[in-house]
């Protein structure tokens, strides 16, 4: 007889659109144990989420990623729960029922690892298999097996409190000797940022705003420097090139207030190289 799993879904909201958010929640929420909506908006939501199933936590106040994650563990933990699945509001499945069956399949076989759709918009490697090893996850689809989130230690509030937590978490979980698969064929569709085409020169930016500019500066900096001995050629280029260099030439050529995202940008470089690691 098959062993039964039991899923936990945490989902981080934001000042939402309902419209948007109730339809992306209803692509998987019928097909998980029980949902976390952590609310980091200033409205409370509550009204949205009347089923038993869902566990609405308003905070008032924007709390950023890390405590709603955090929060999912020790919940997942008490109440005996195999896996936690992370997901953004923006975020839509094309089919999370055949995702989430074909995890516990492979966890059934003995294969423990953390597991990731194809996300639409933020993978770029060609797909060659139905099951493939990737380094590096970005949190909205992920399914991690609450064992390995225990051994991880969970979520380092203070370090990566909104930005890299993904980063951080797939290097640790490299260096715990876990892998990350991606099963490609099943499809999130995300996007980072609200993207879009600015200034003189049409520049493609993300366009996020000065506070997402300091976070993302200063955590990918630490998490640089936690897990160097890891960092590739190709890791290495990605925070010099499109952390570092990129979003700085879109901060000058591109977006709009400058002013406060260059001084954000300078701290978060000045605080994430003198944080104590």
């Amino acid at each position: 007889m098959e062993k039964v799993m039991k899923m936990l879904g945490v989902v981080t909201l934001y000042n939402p659109d309902k419209e948007q958010a109730l339809n992306n929640i209803n692509c998987y929420e019928p097909y998980i144990d029980k949902l976390i909506v952590w609310d980091n908006s200033a409205e409370c939501h509550s009204k949205w989420f009347a089923s038993d199933r869902t566990i609405y936590h308003w905070t008032g106040k924007n709390t950023f990623i890390a405590p709603a994650l955090n929060y999912a563990l020790q919940y997942a933990k008490e109440k005996a729960f195999d896996n936690v699945l992370i997901m953004d509001e923006d975020s839509q499945w094309n089919n999370f029922l055949g995702f989430r069956n074909t995890v516990e399949q492979m966890q059934r076989e003995g294969k423990i690892c953390i597991y990731t759709p194809y996300v639409v918009g933020c993978d770029v490697f060609a797909i060659t298999d139905a099951i493939q090893e990737k380094r590096i996850f970005i949190n909205s689809g992920t399914i991690i097996p609450v064992k390995i989130l225990e051994e991880l230690g969970g979520v380092d509030e203070k370090a990566f409190p909104l930005d890299a937590i993904d980063h951080d978490l797939a290097f640790s979980n490299i260096e715990k000797g876990h892998k990350t698969v991606c099963l490609t064929e099943y499809k999130l569709h995300h996007s980072l940022g609200k993207p879009k085409r600015l200034g003189l020169f049409r520049i493609f930016t993300p366009d996020y705003n000065s506070l997402r500019t300091y976070h993302m500066t200063r955590s990918h900096i630490i998490c640089y420097r936690k897990h160097r001995a890891l960092m590739t050629a190709d890791d290495t280029d990605y925070l010099l090139k499109e952390i570092l260099l990129r979003k700085l030439g879109r901060i000058i050529l591109a977006e709009p207030d400058k002013l406060c995202r260059l001084i954000s940008f300078i701290k978060g470089l000045v605080q994430g190289v003198c944080y104590k690691l």
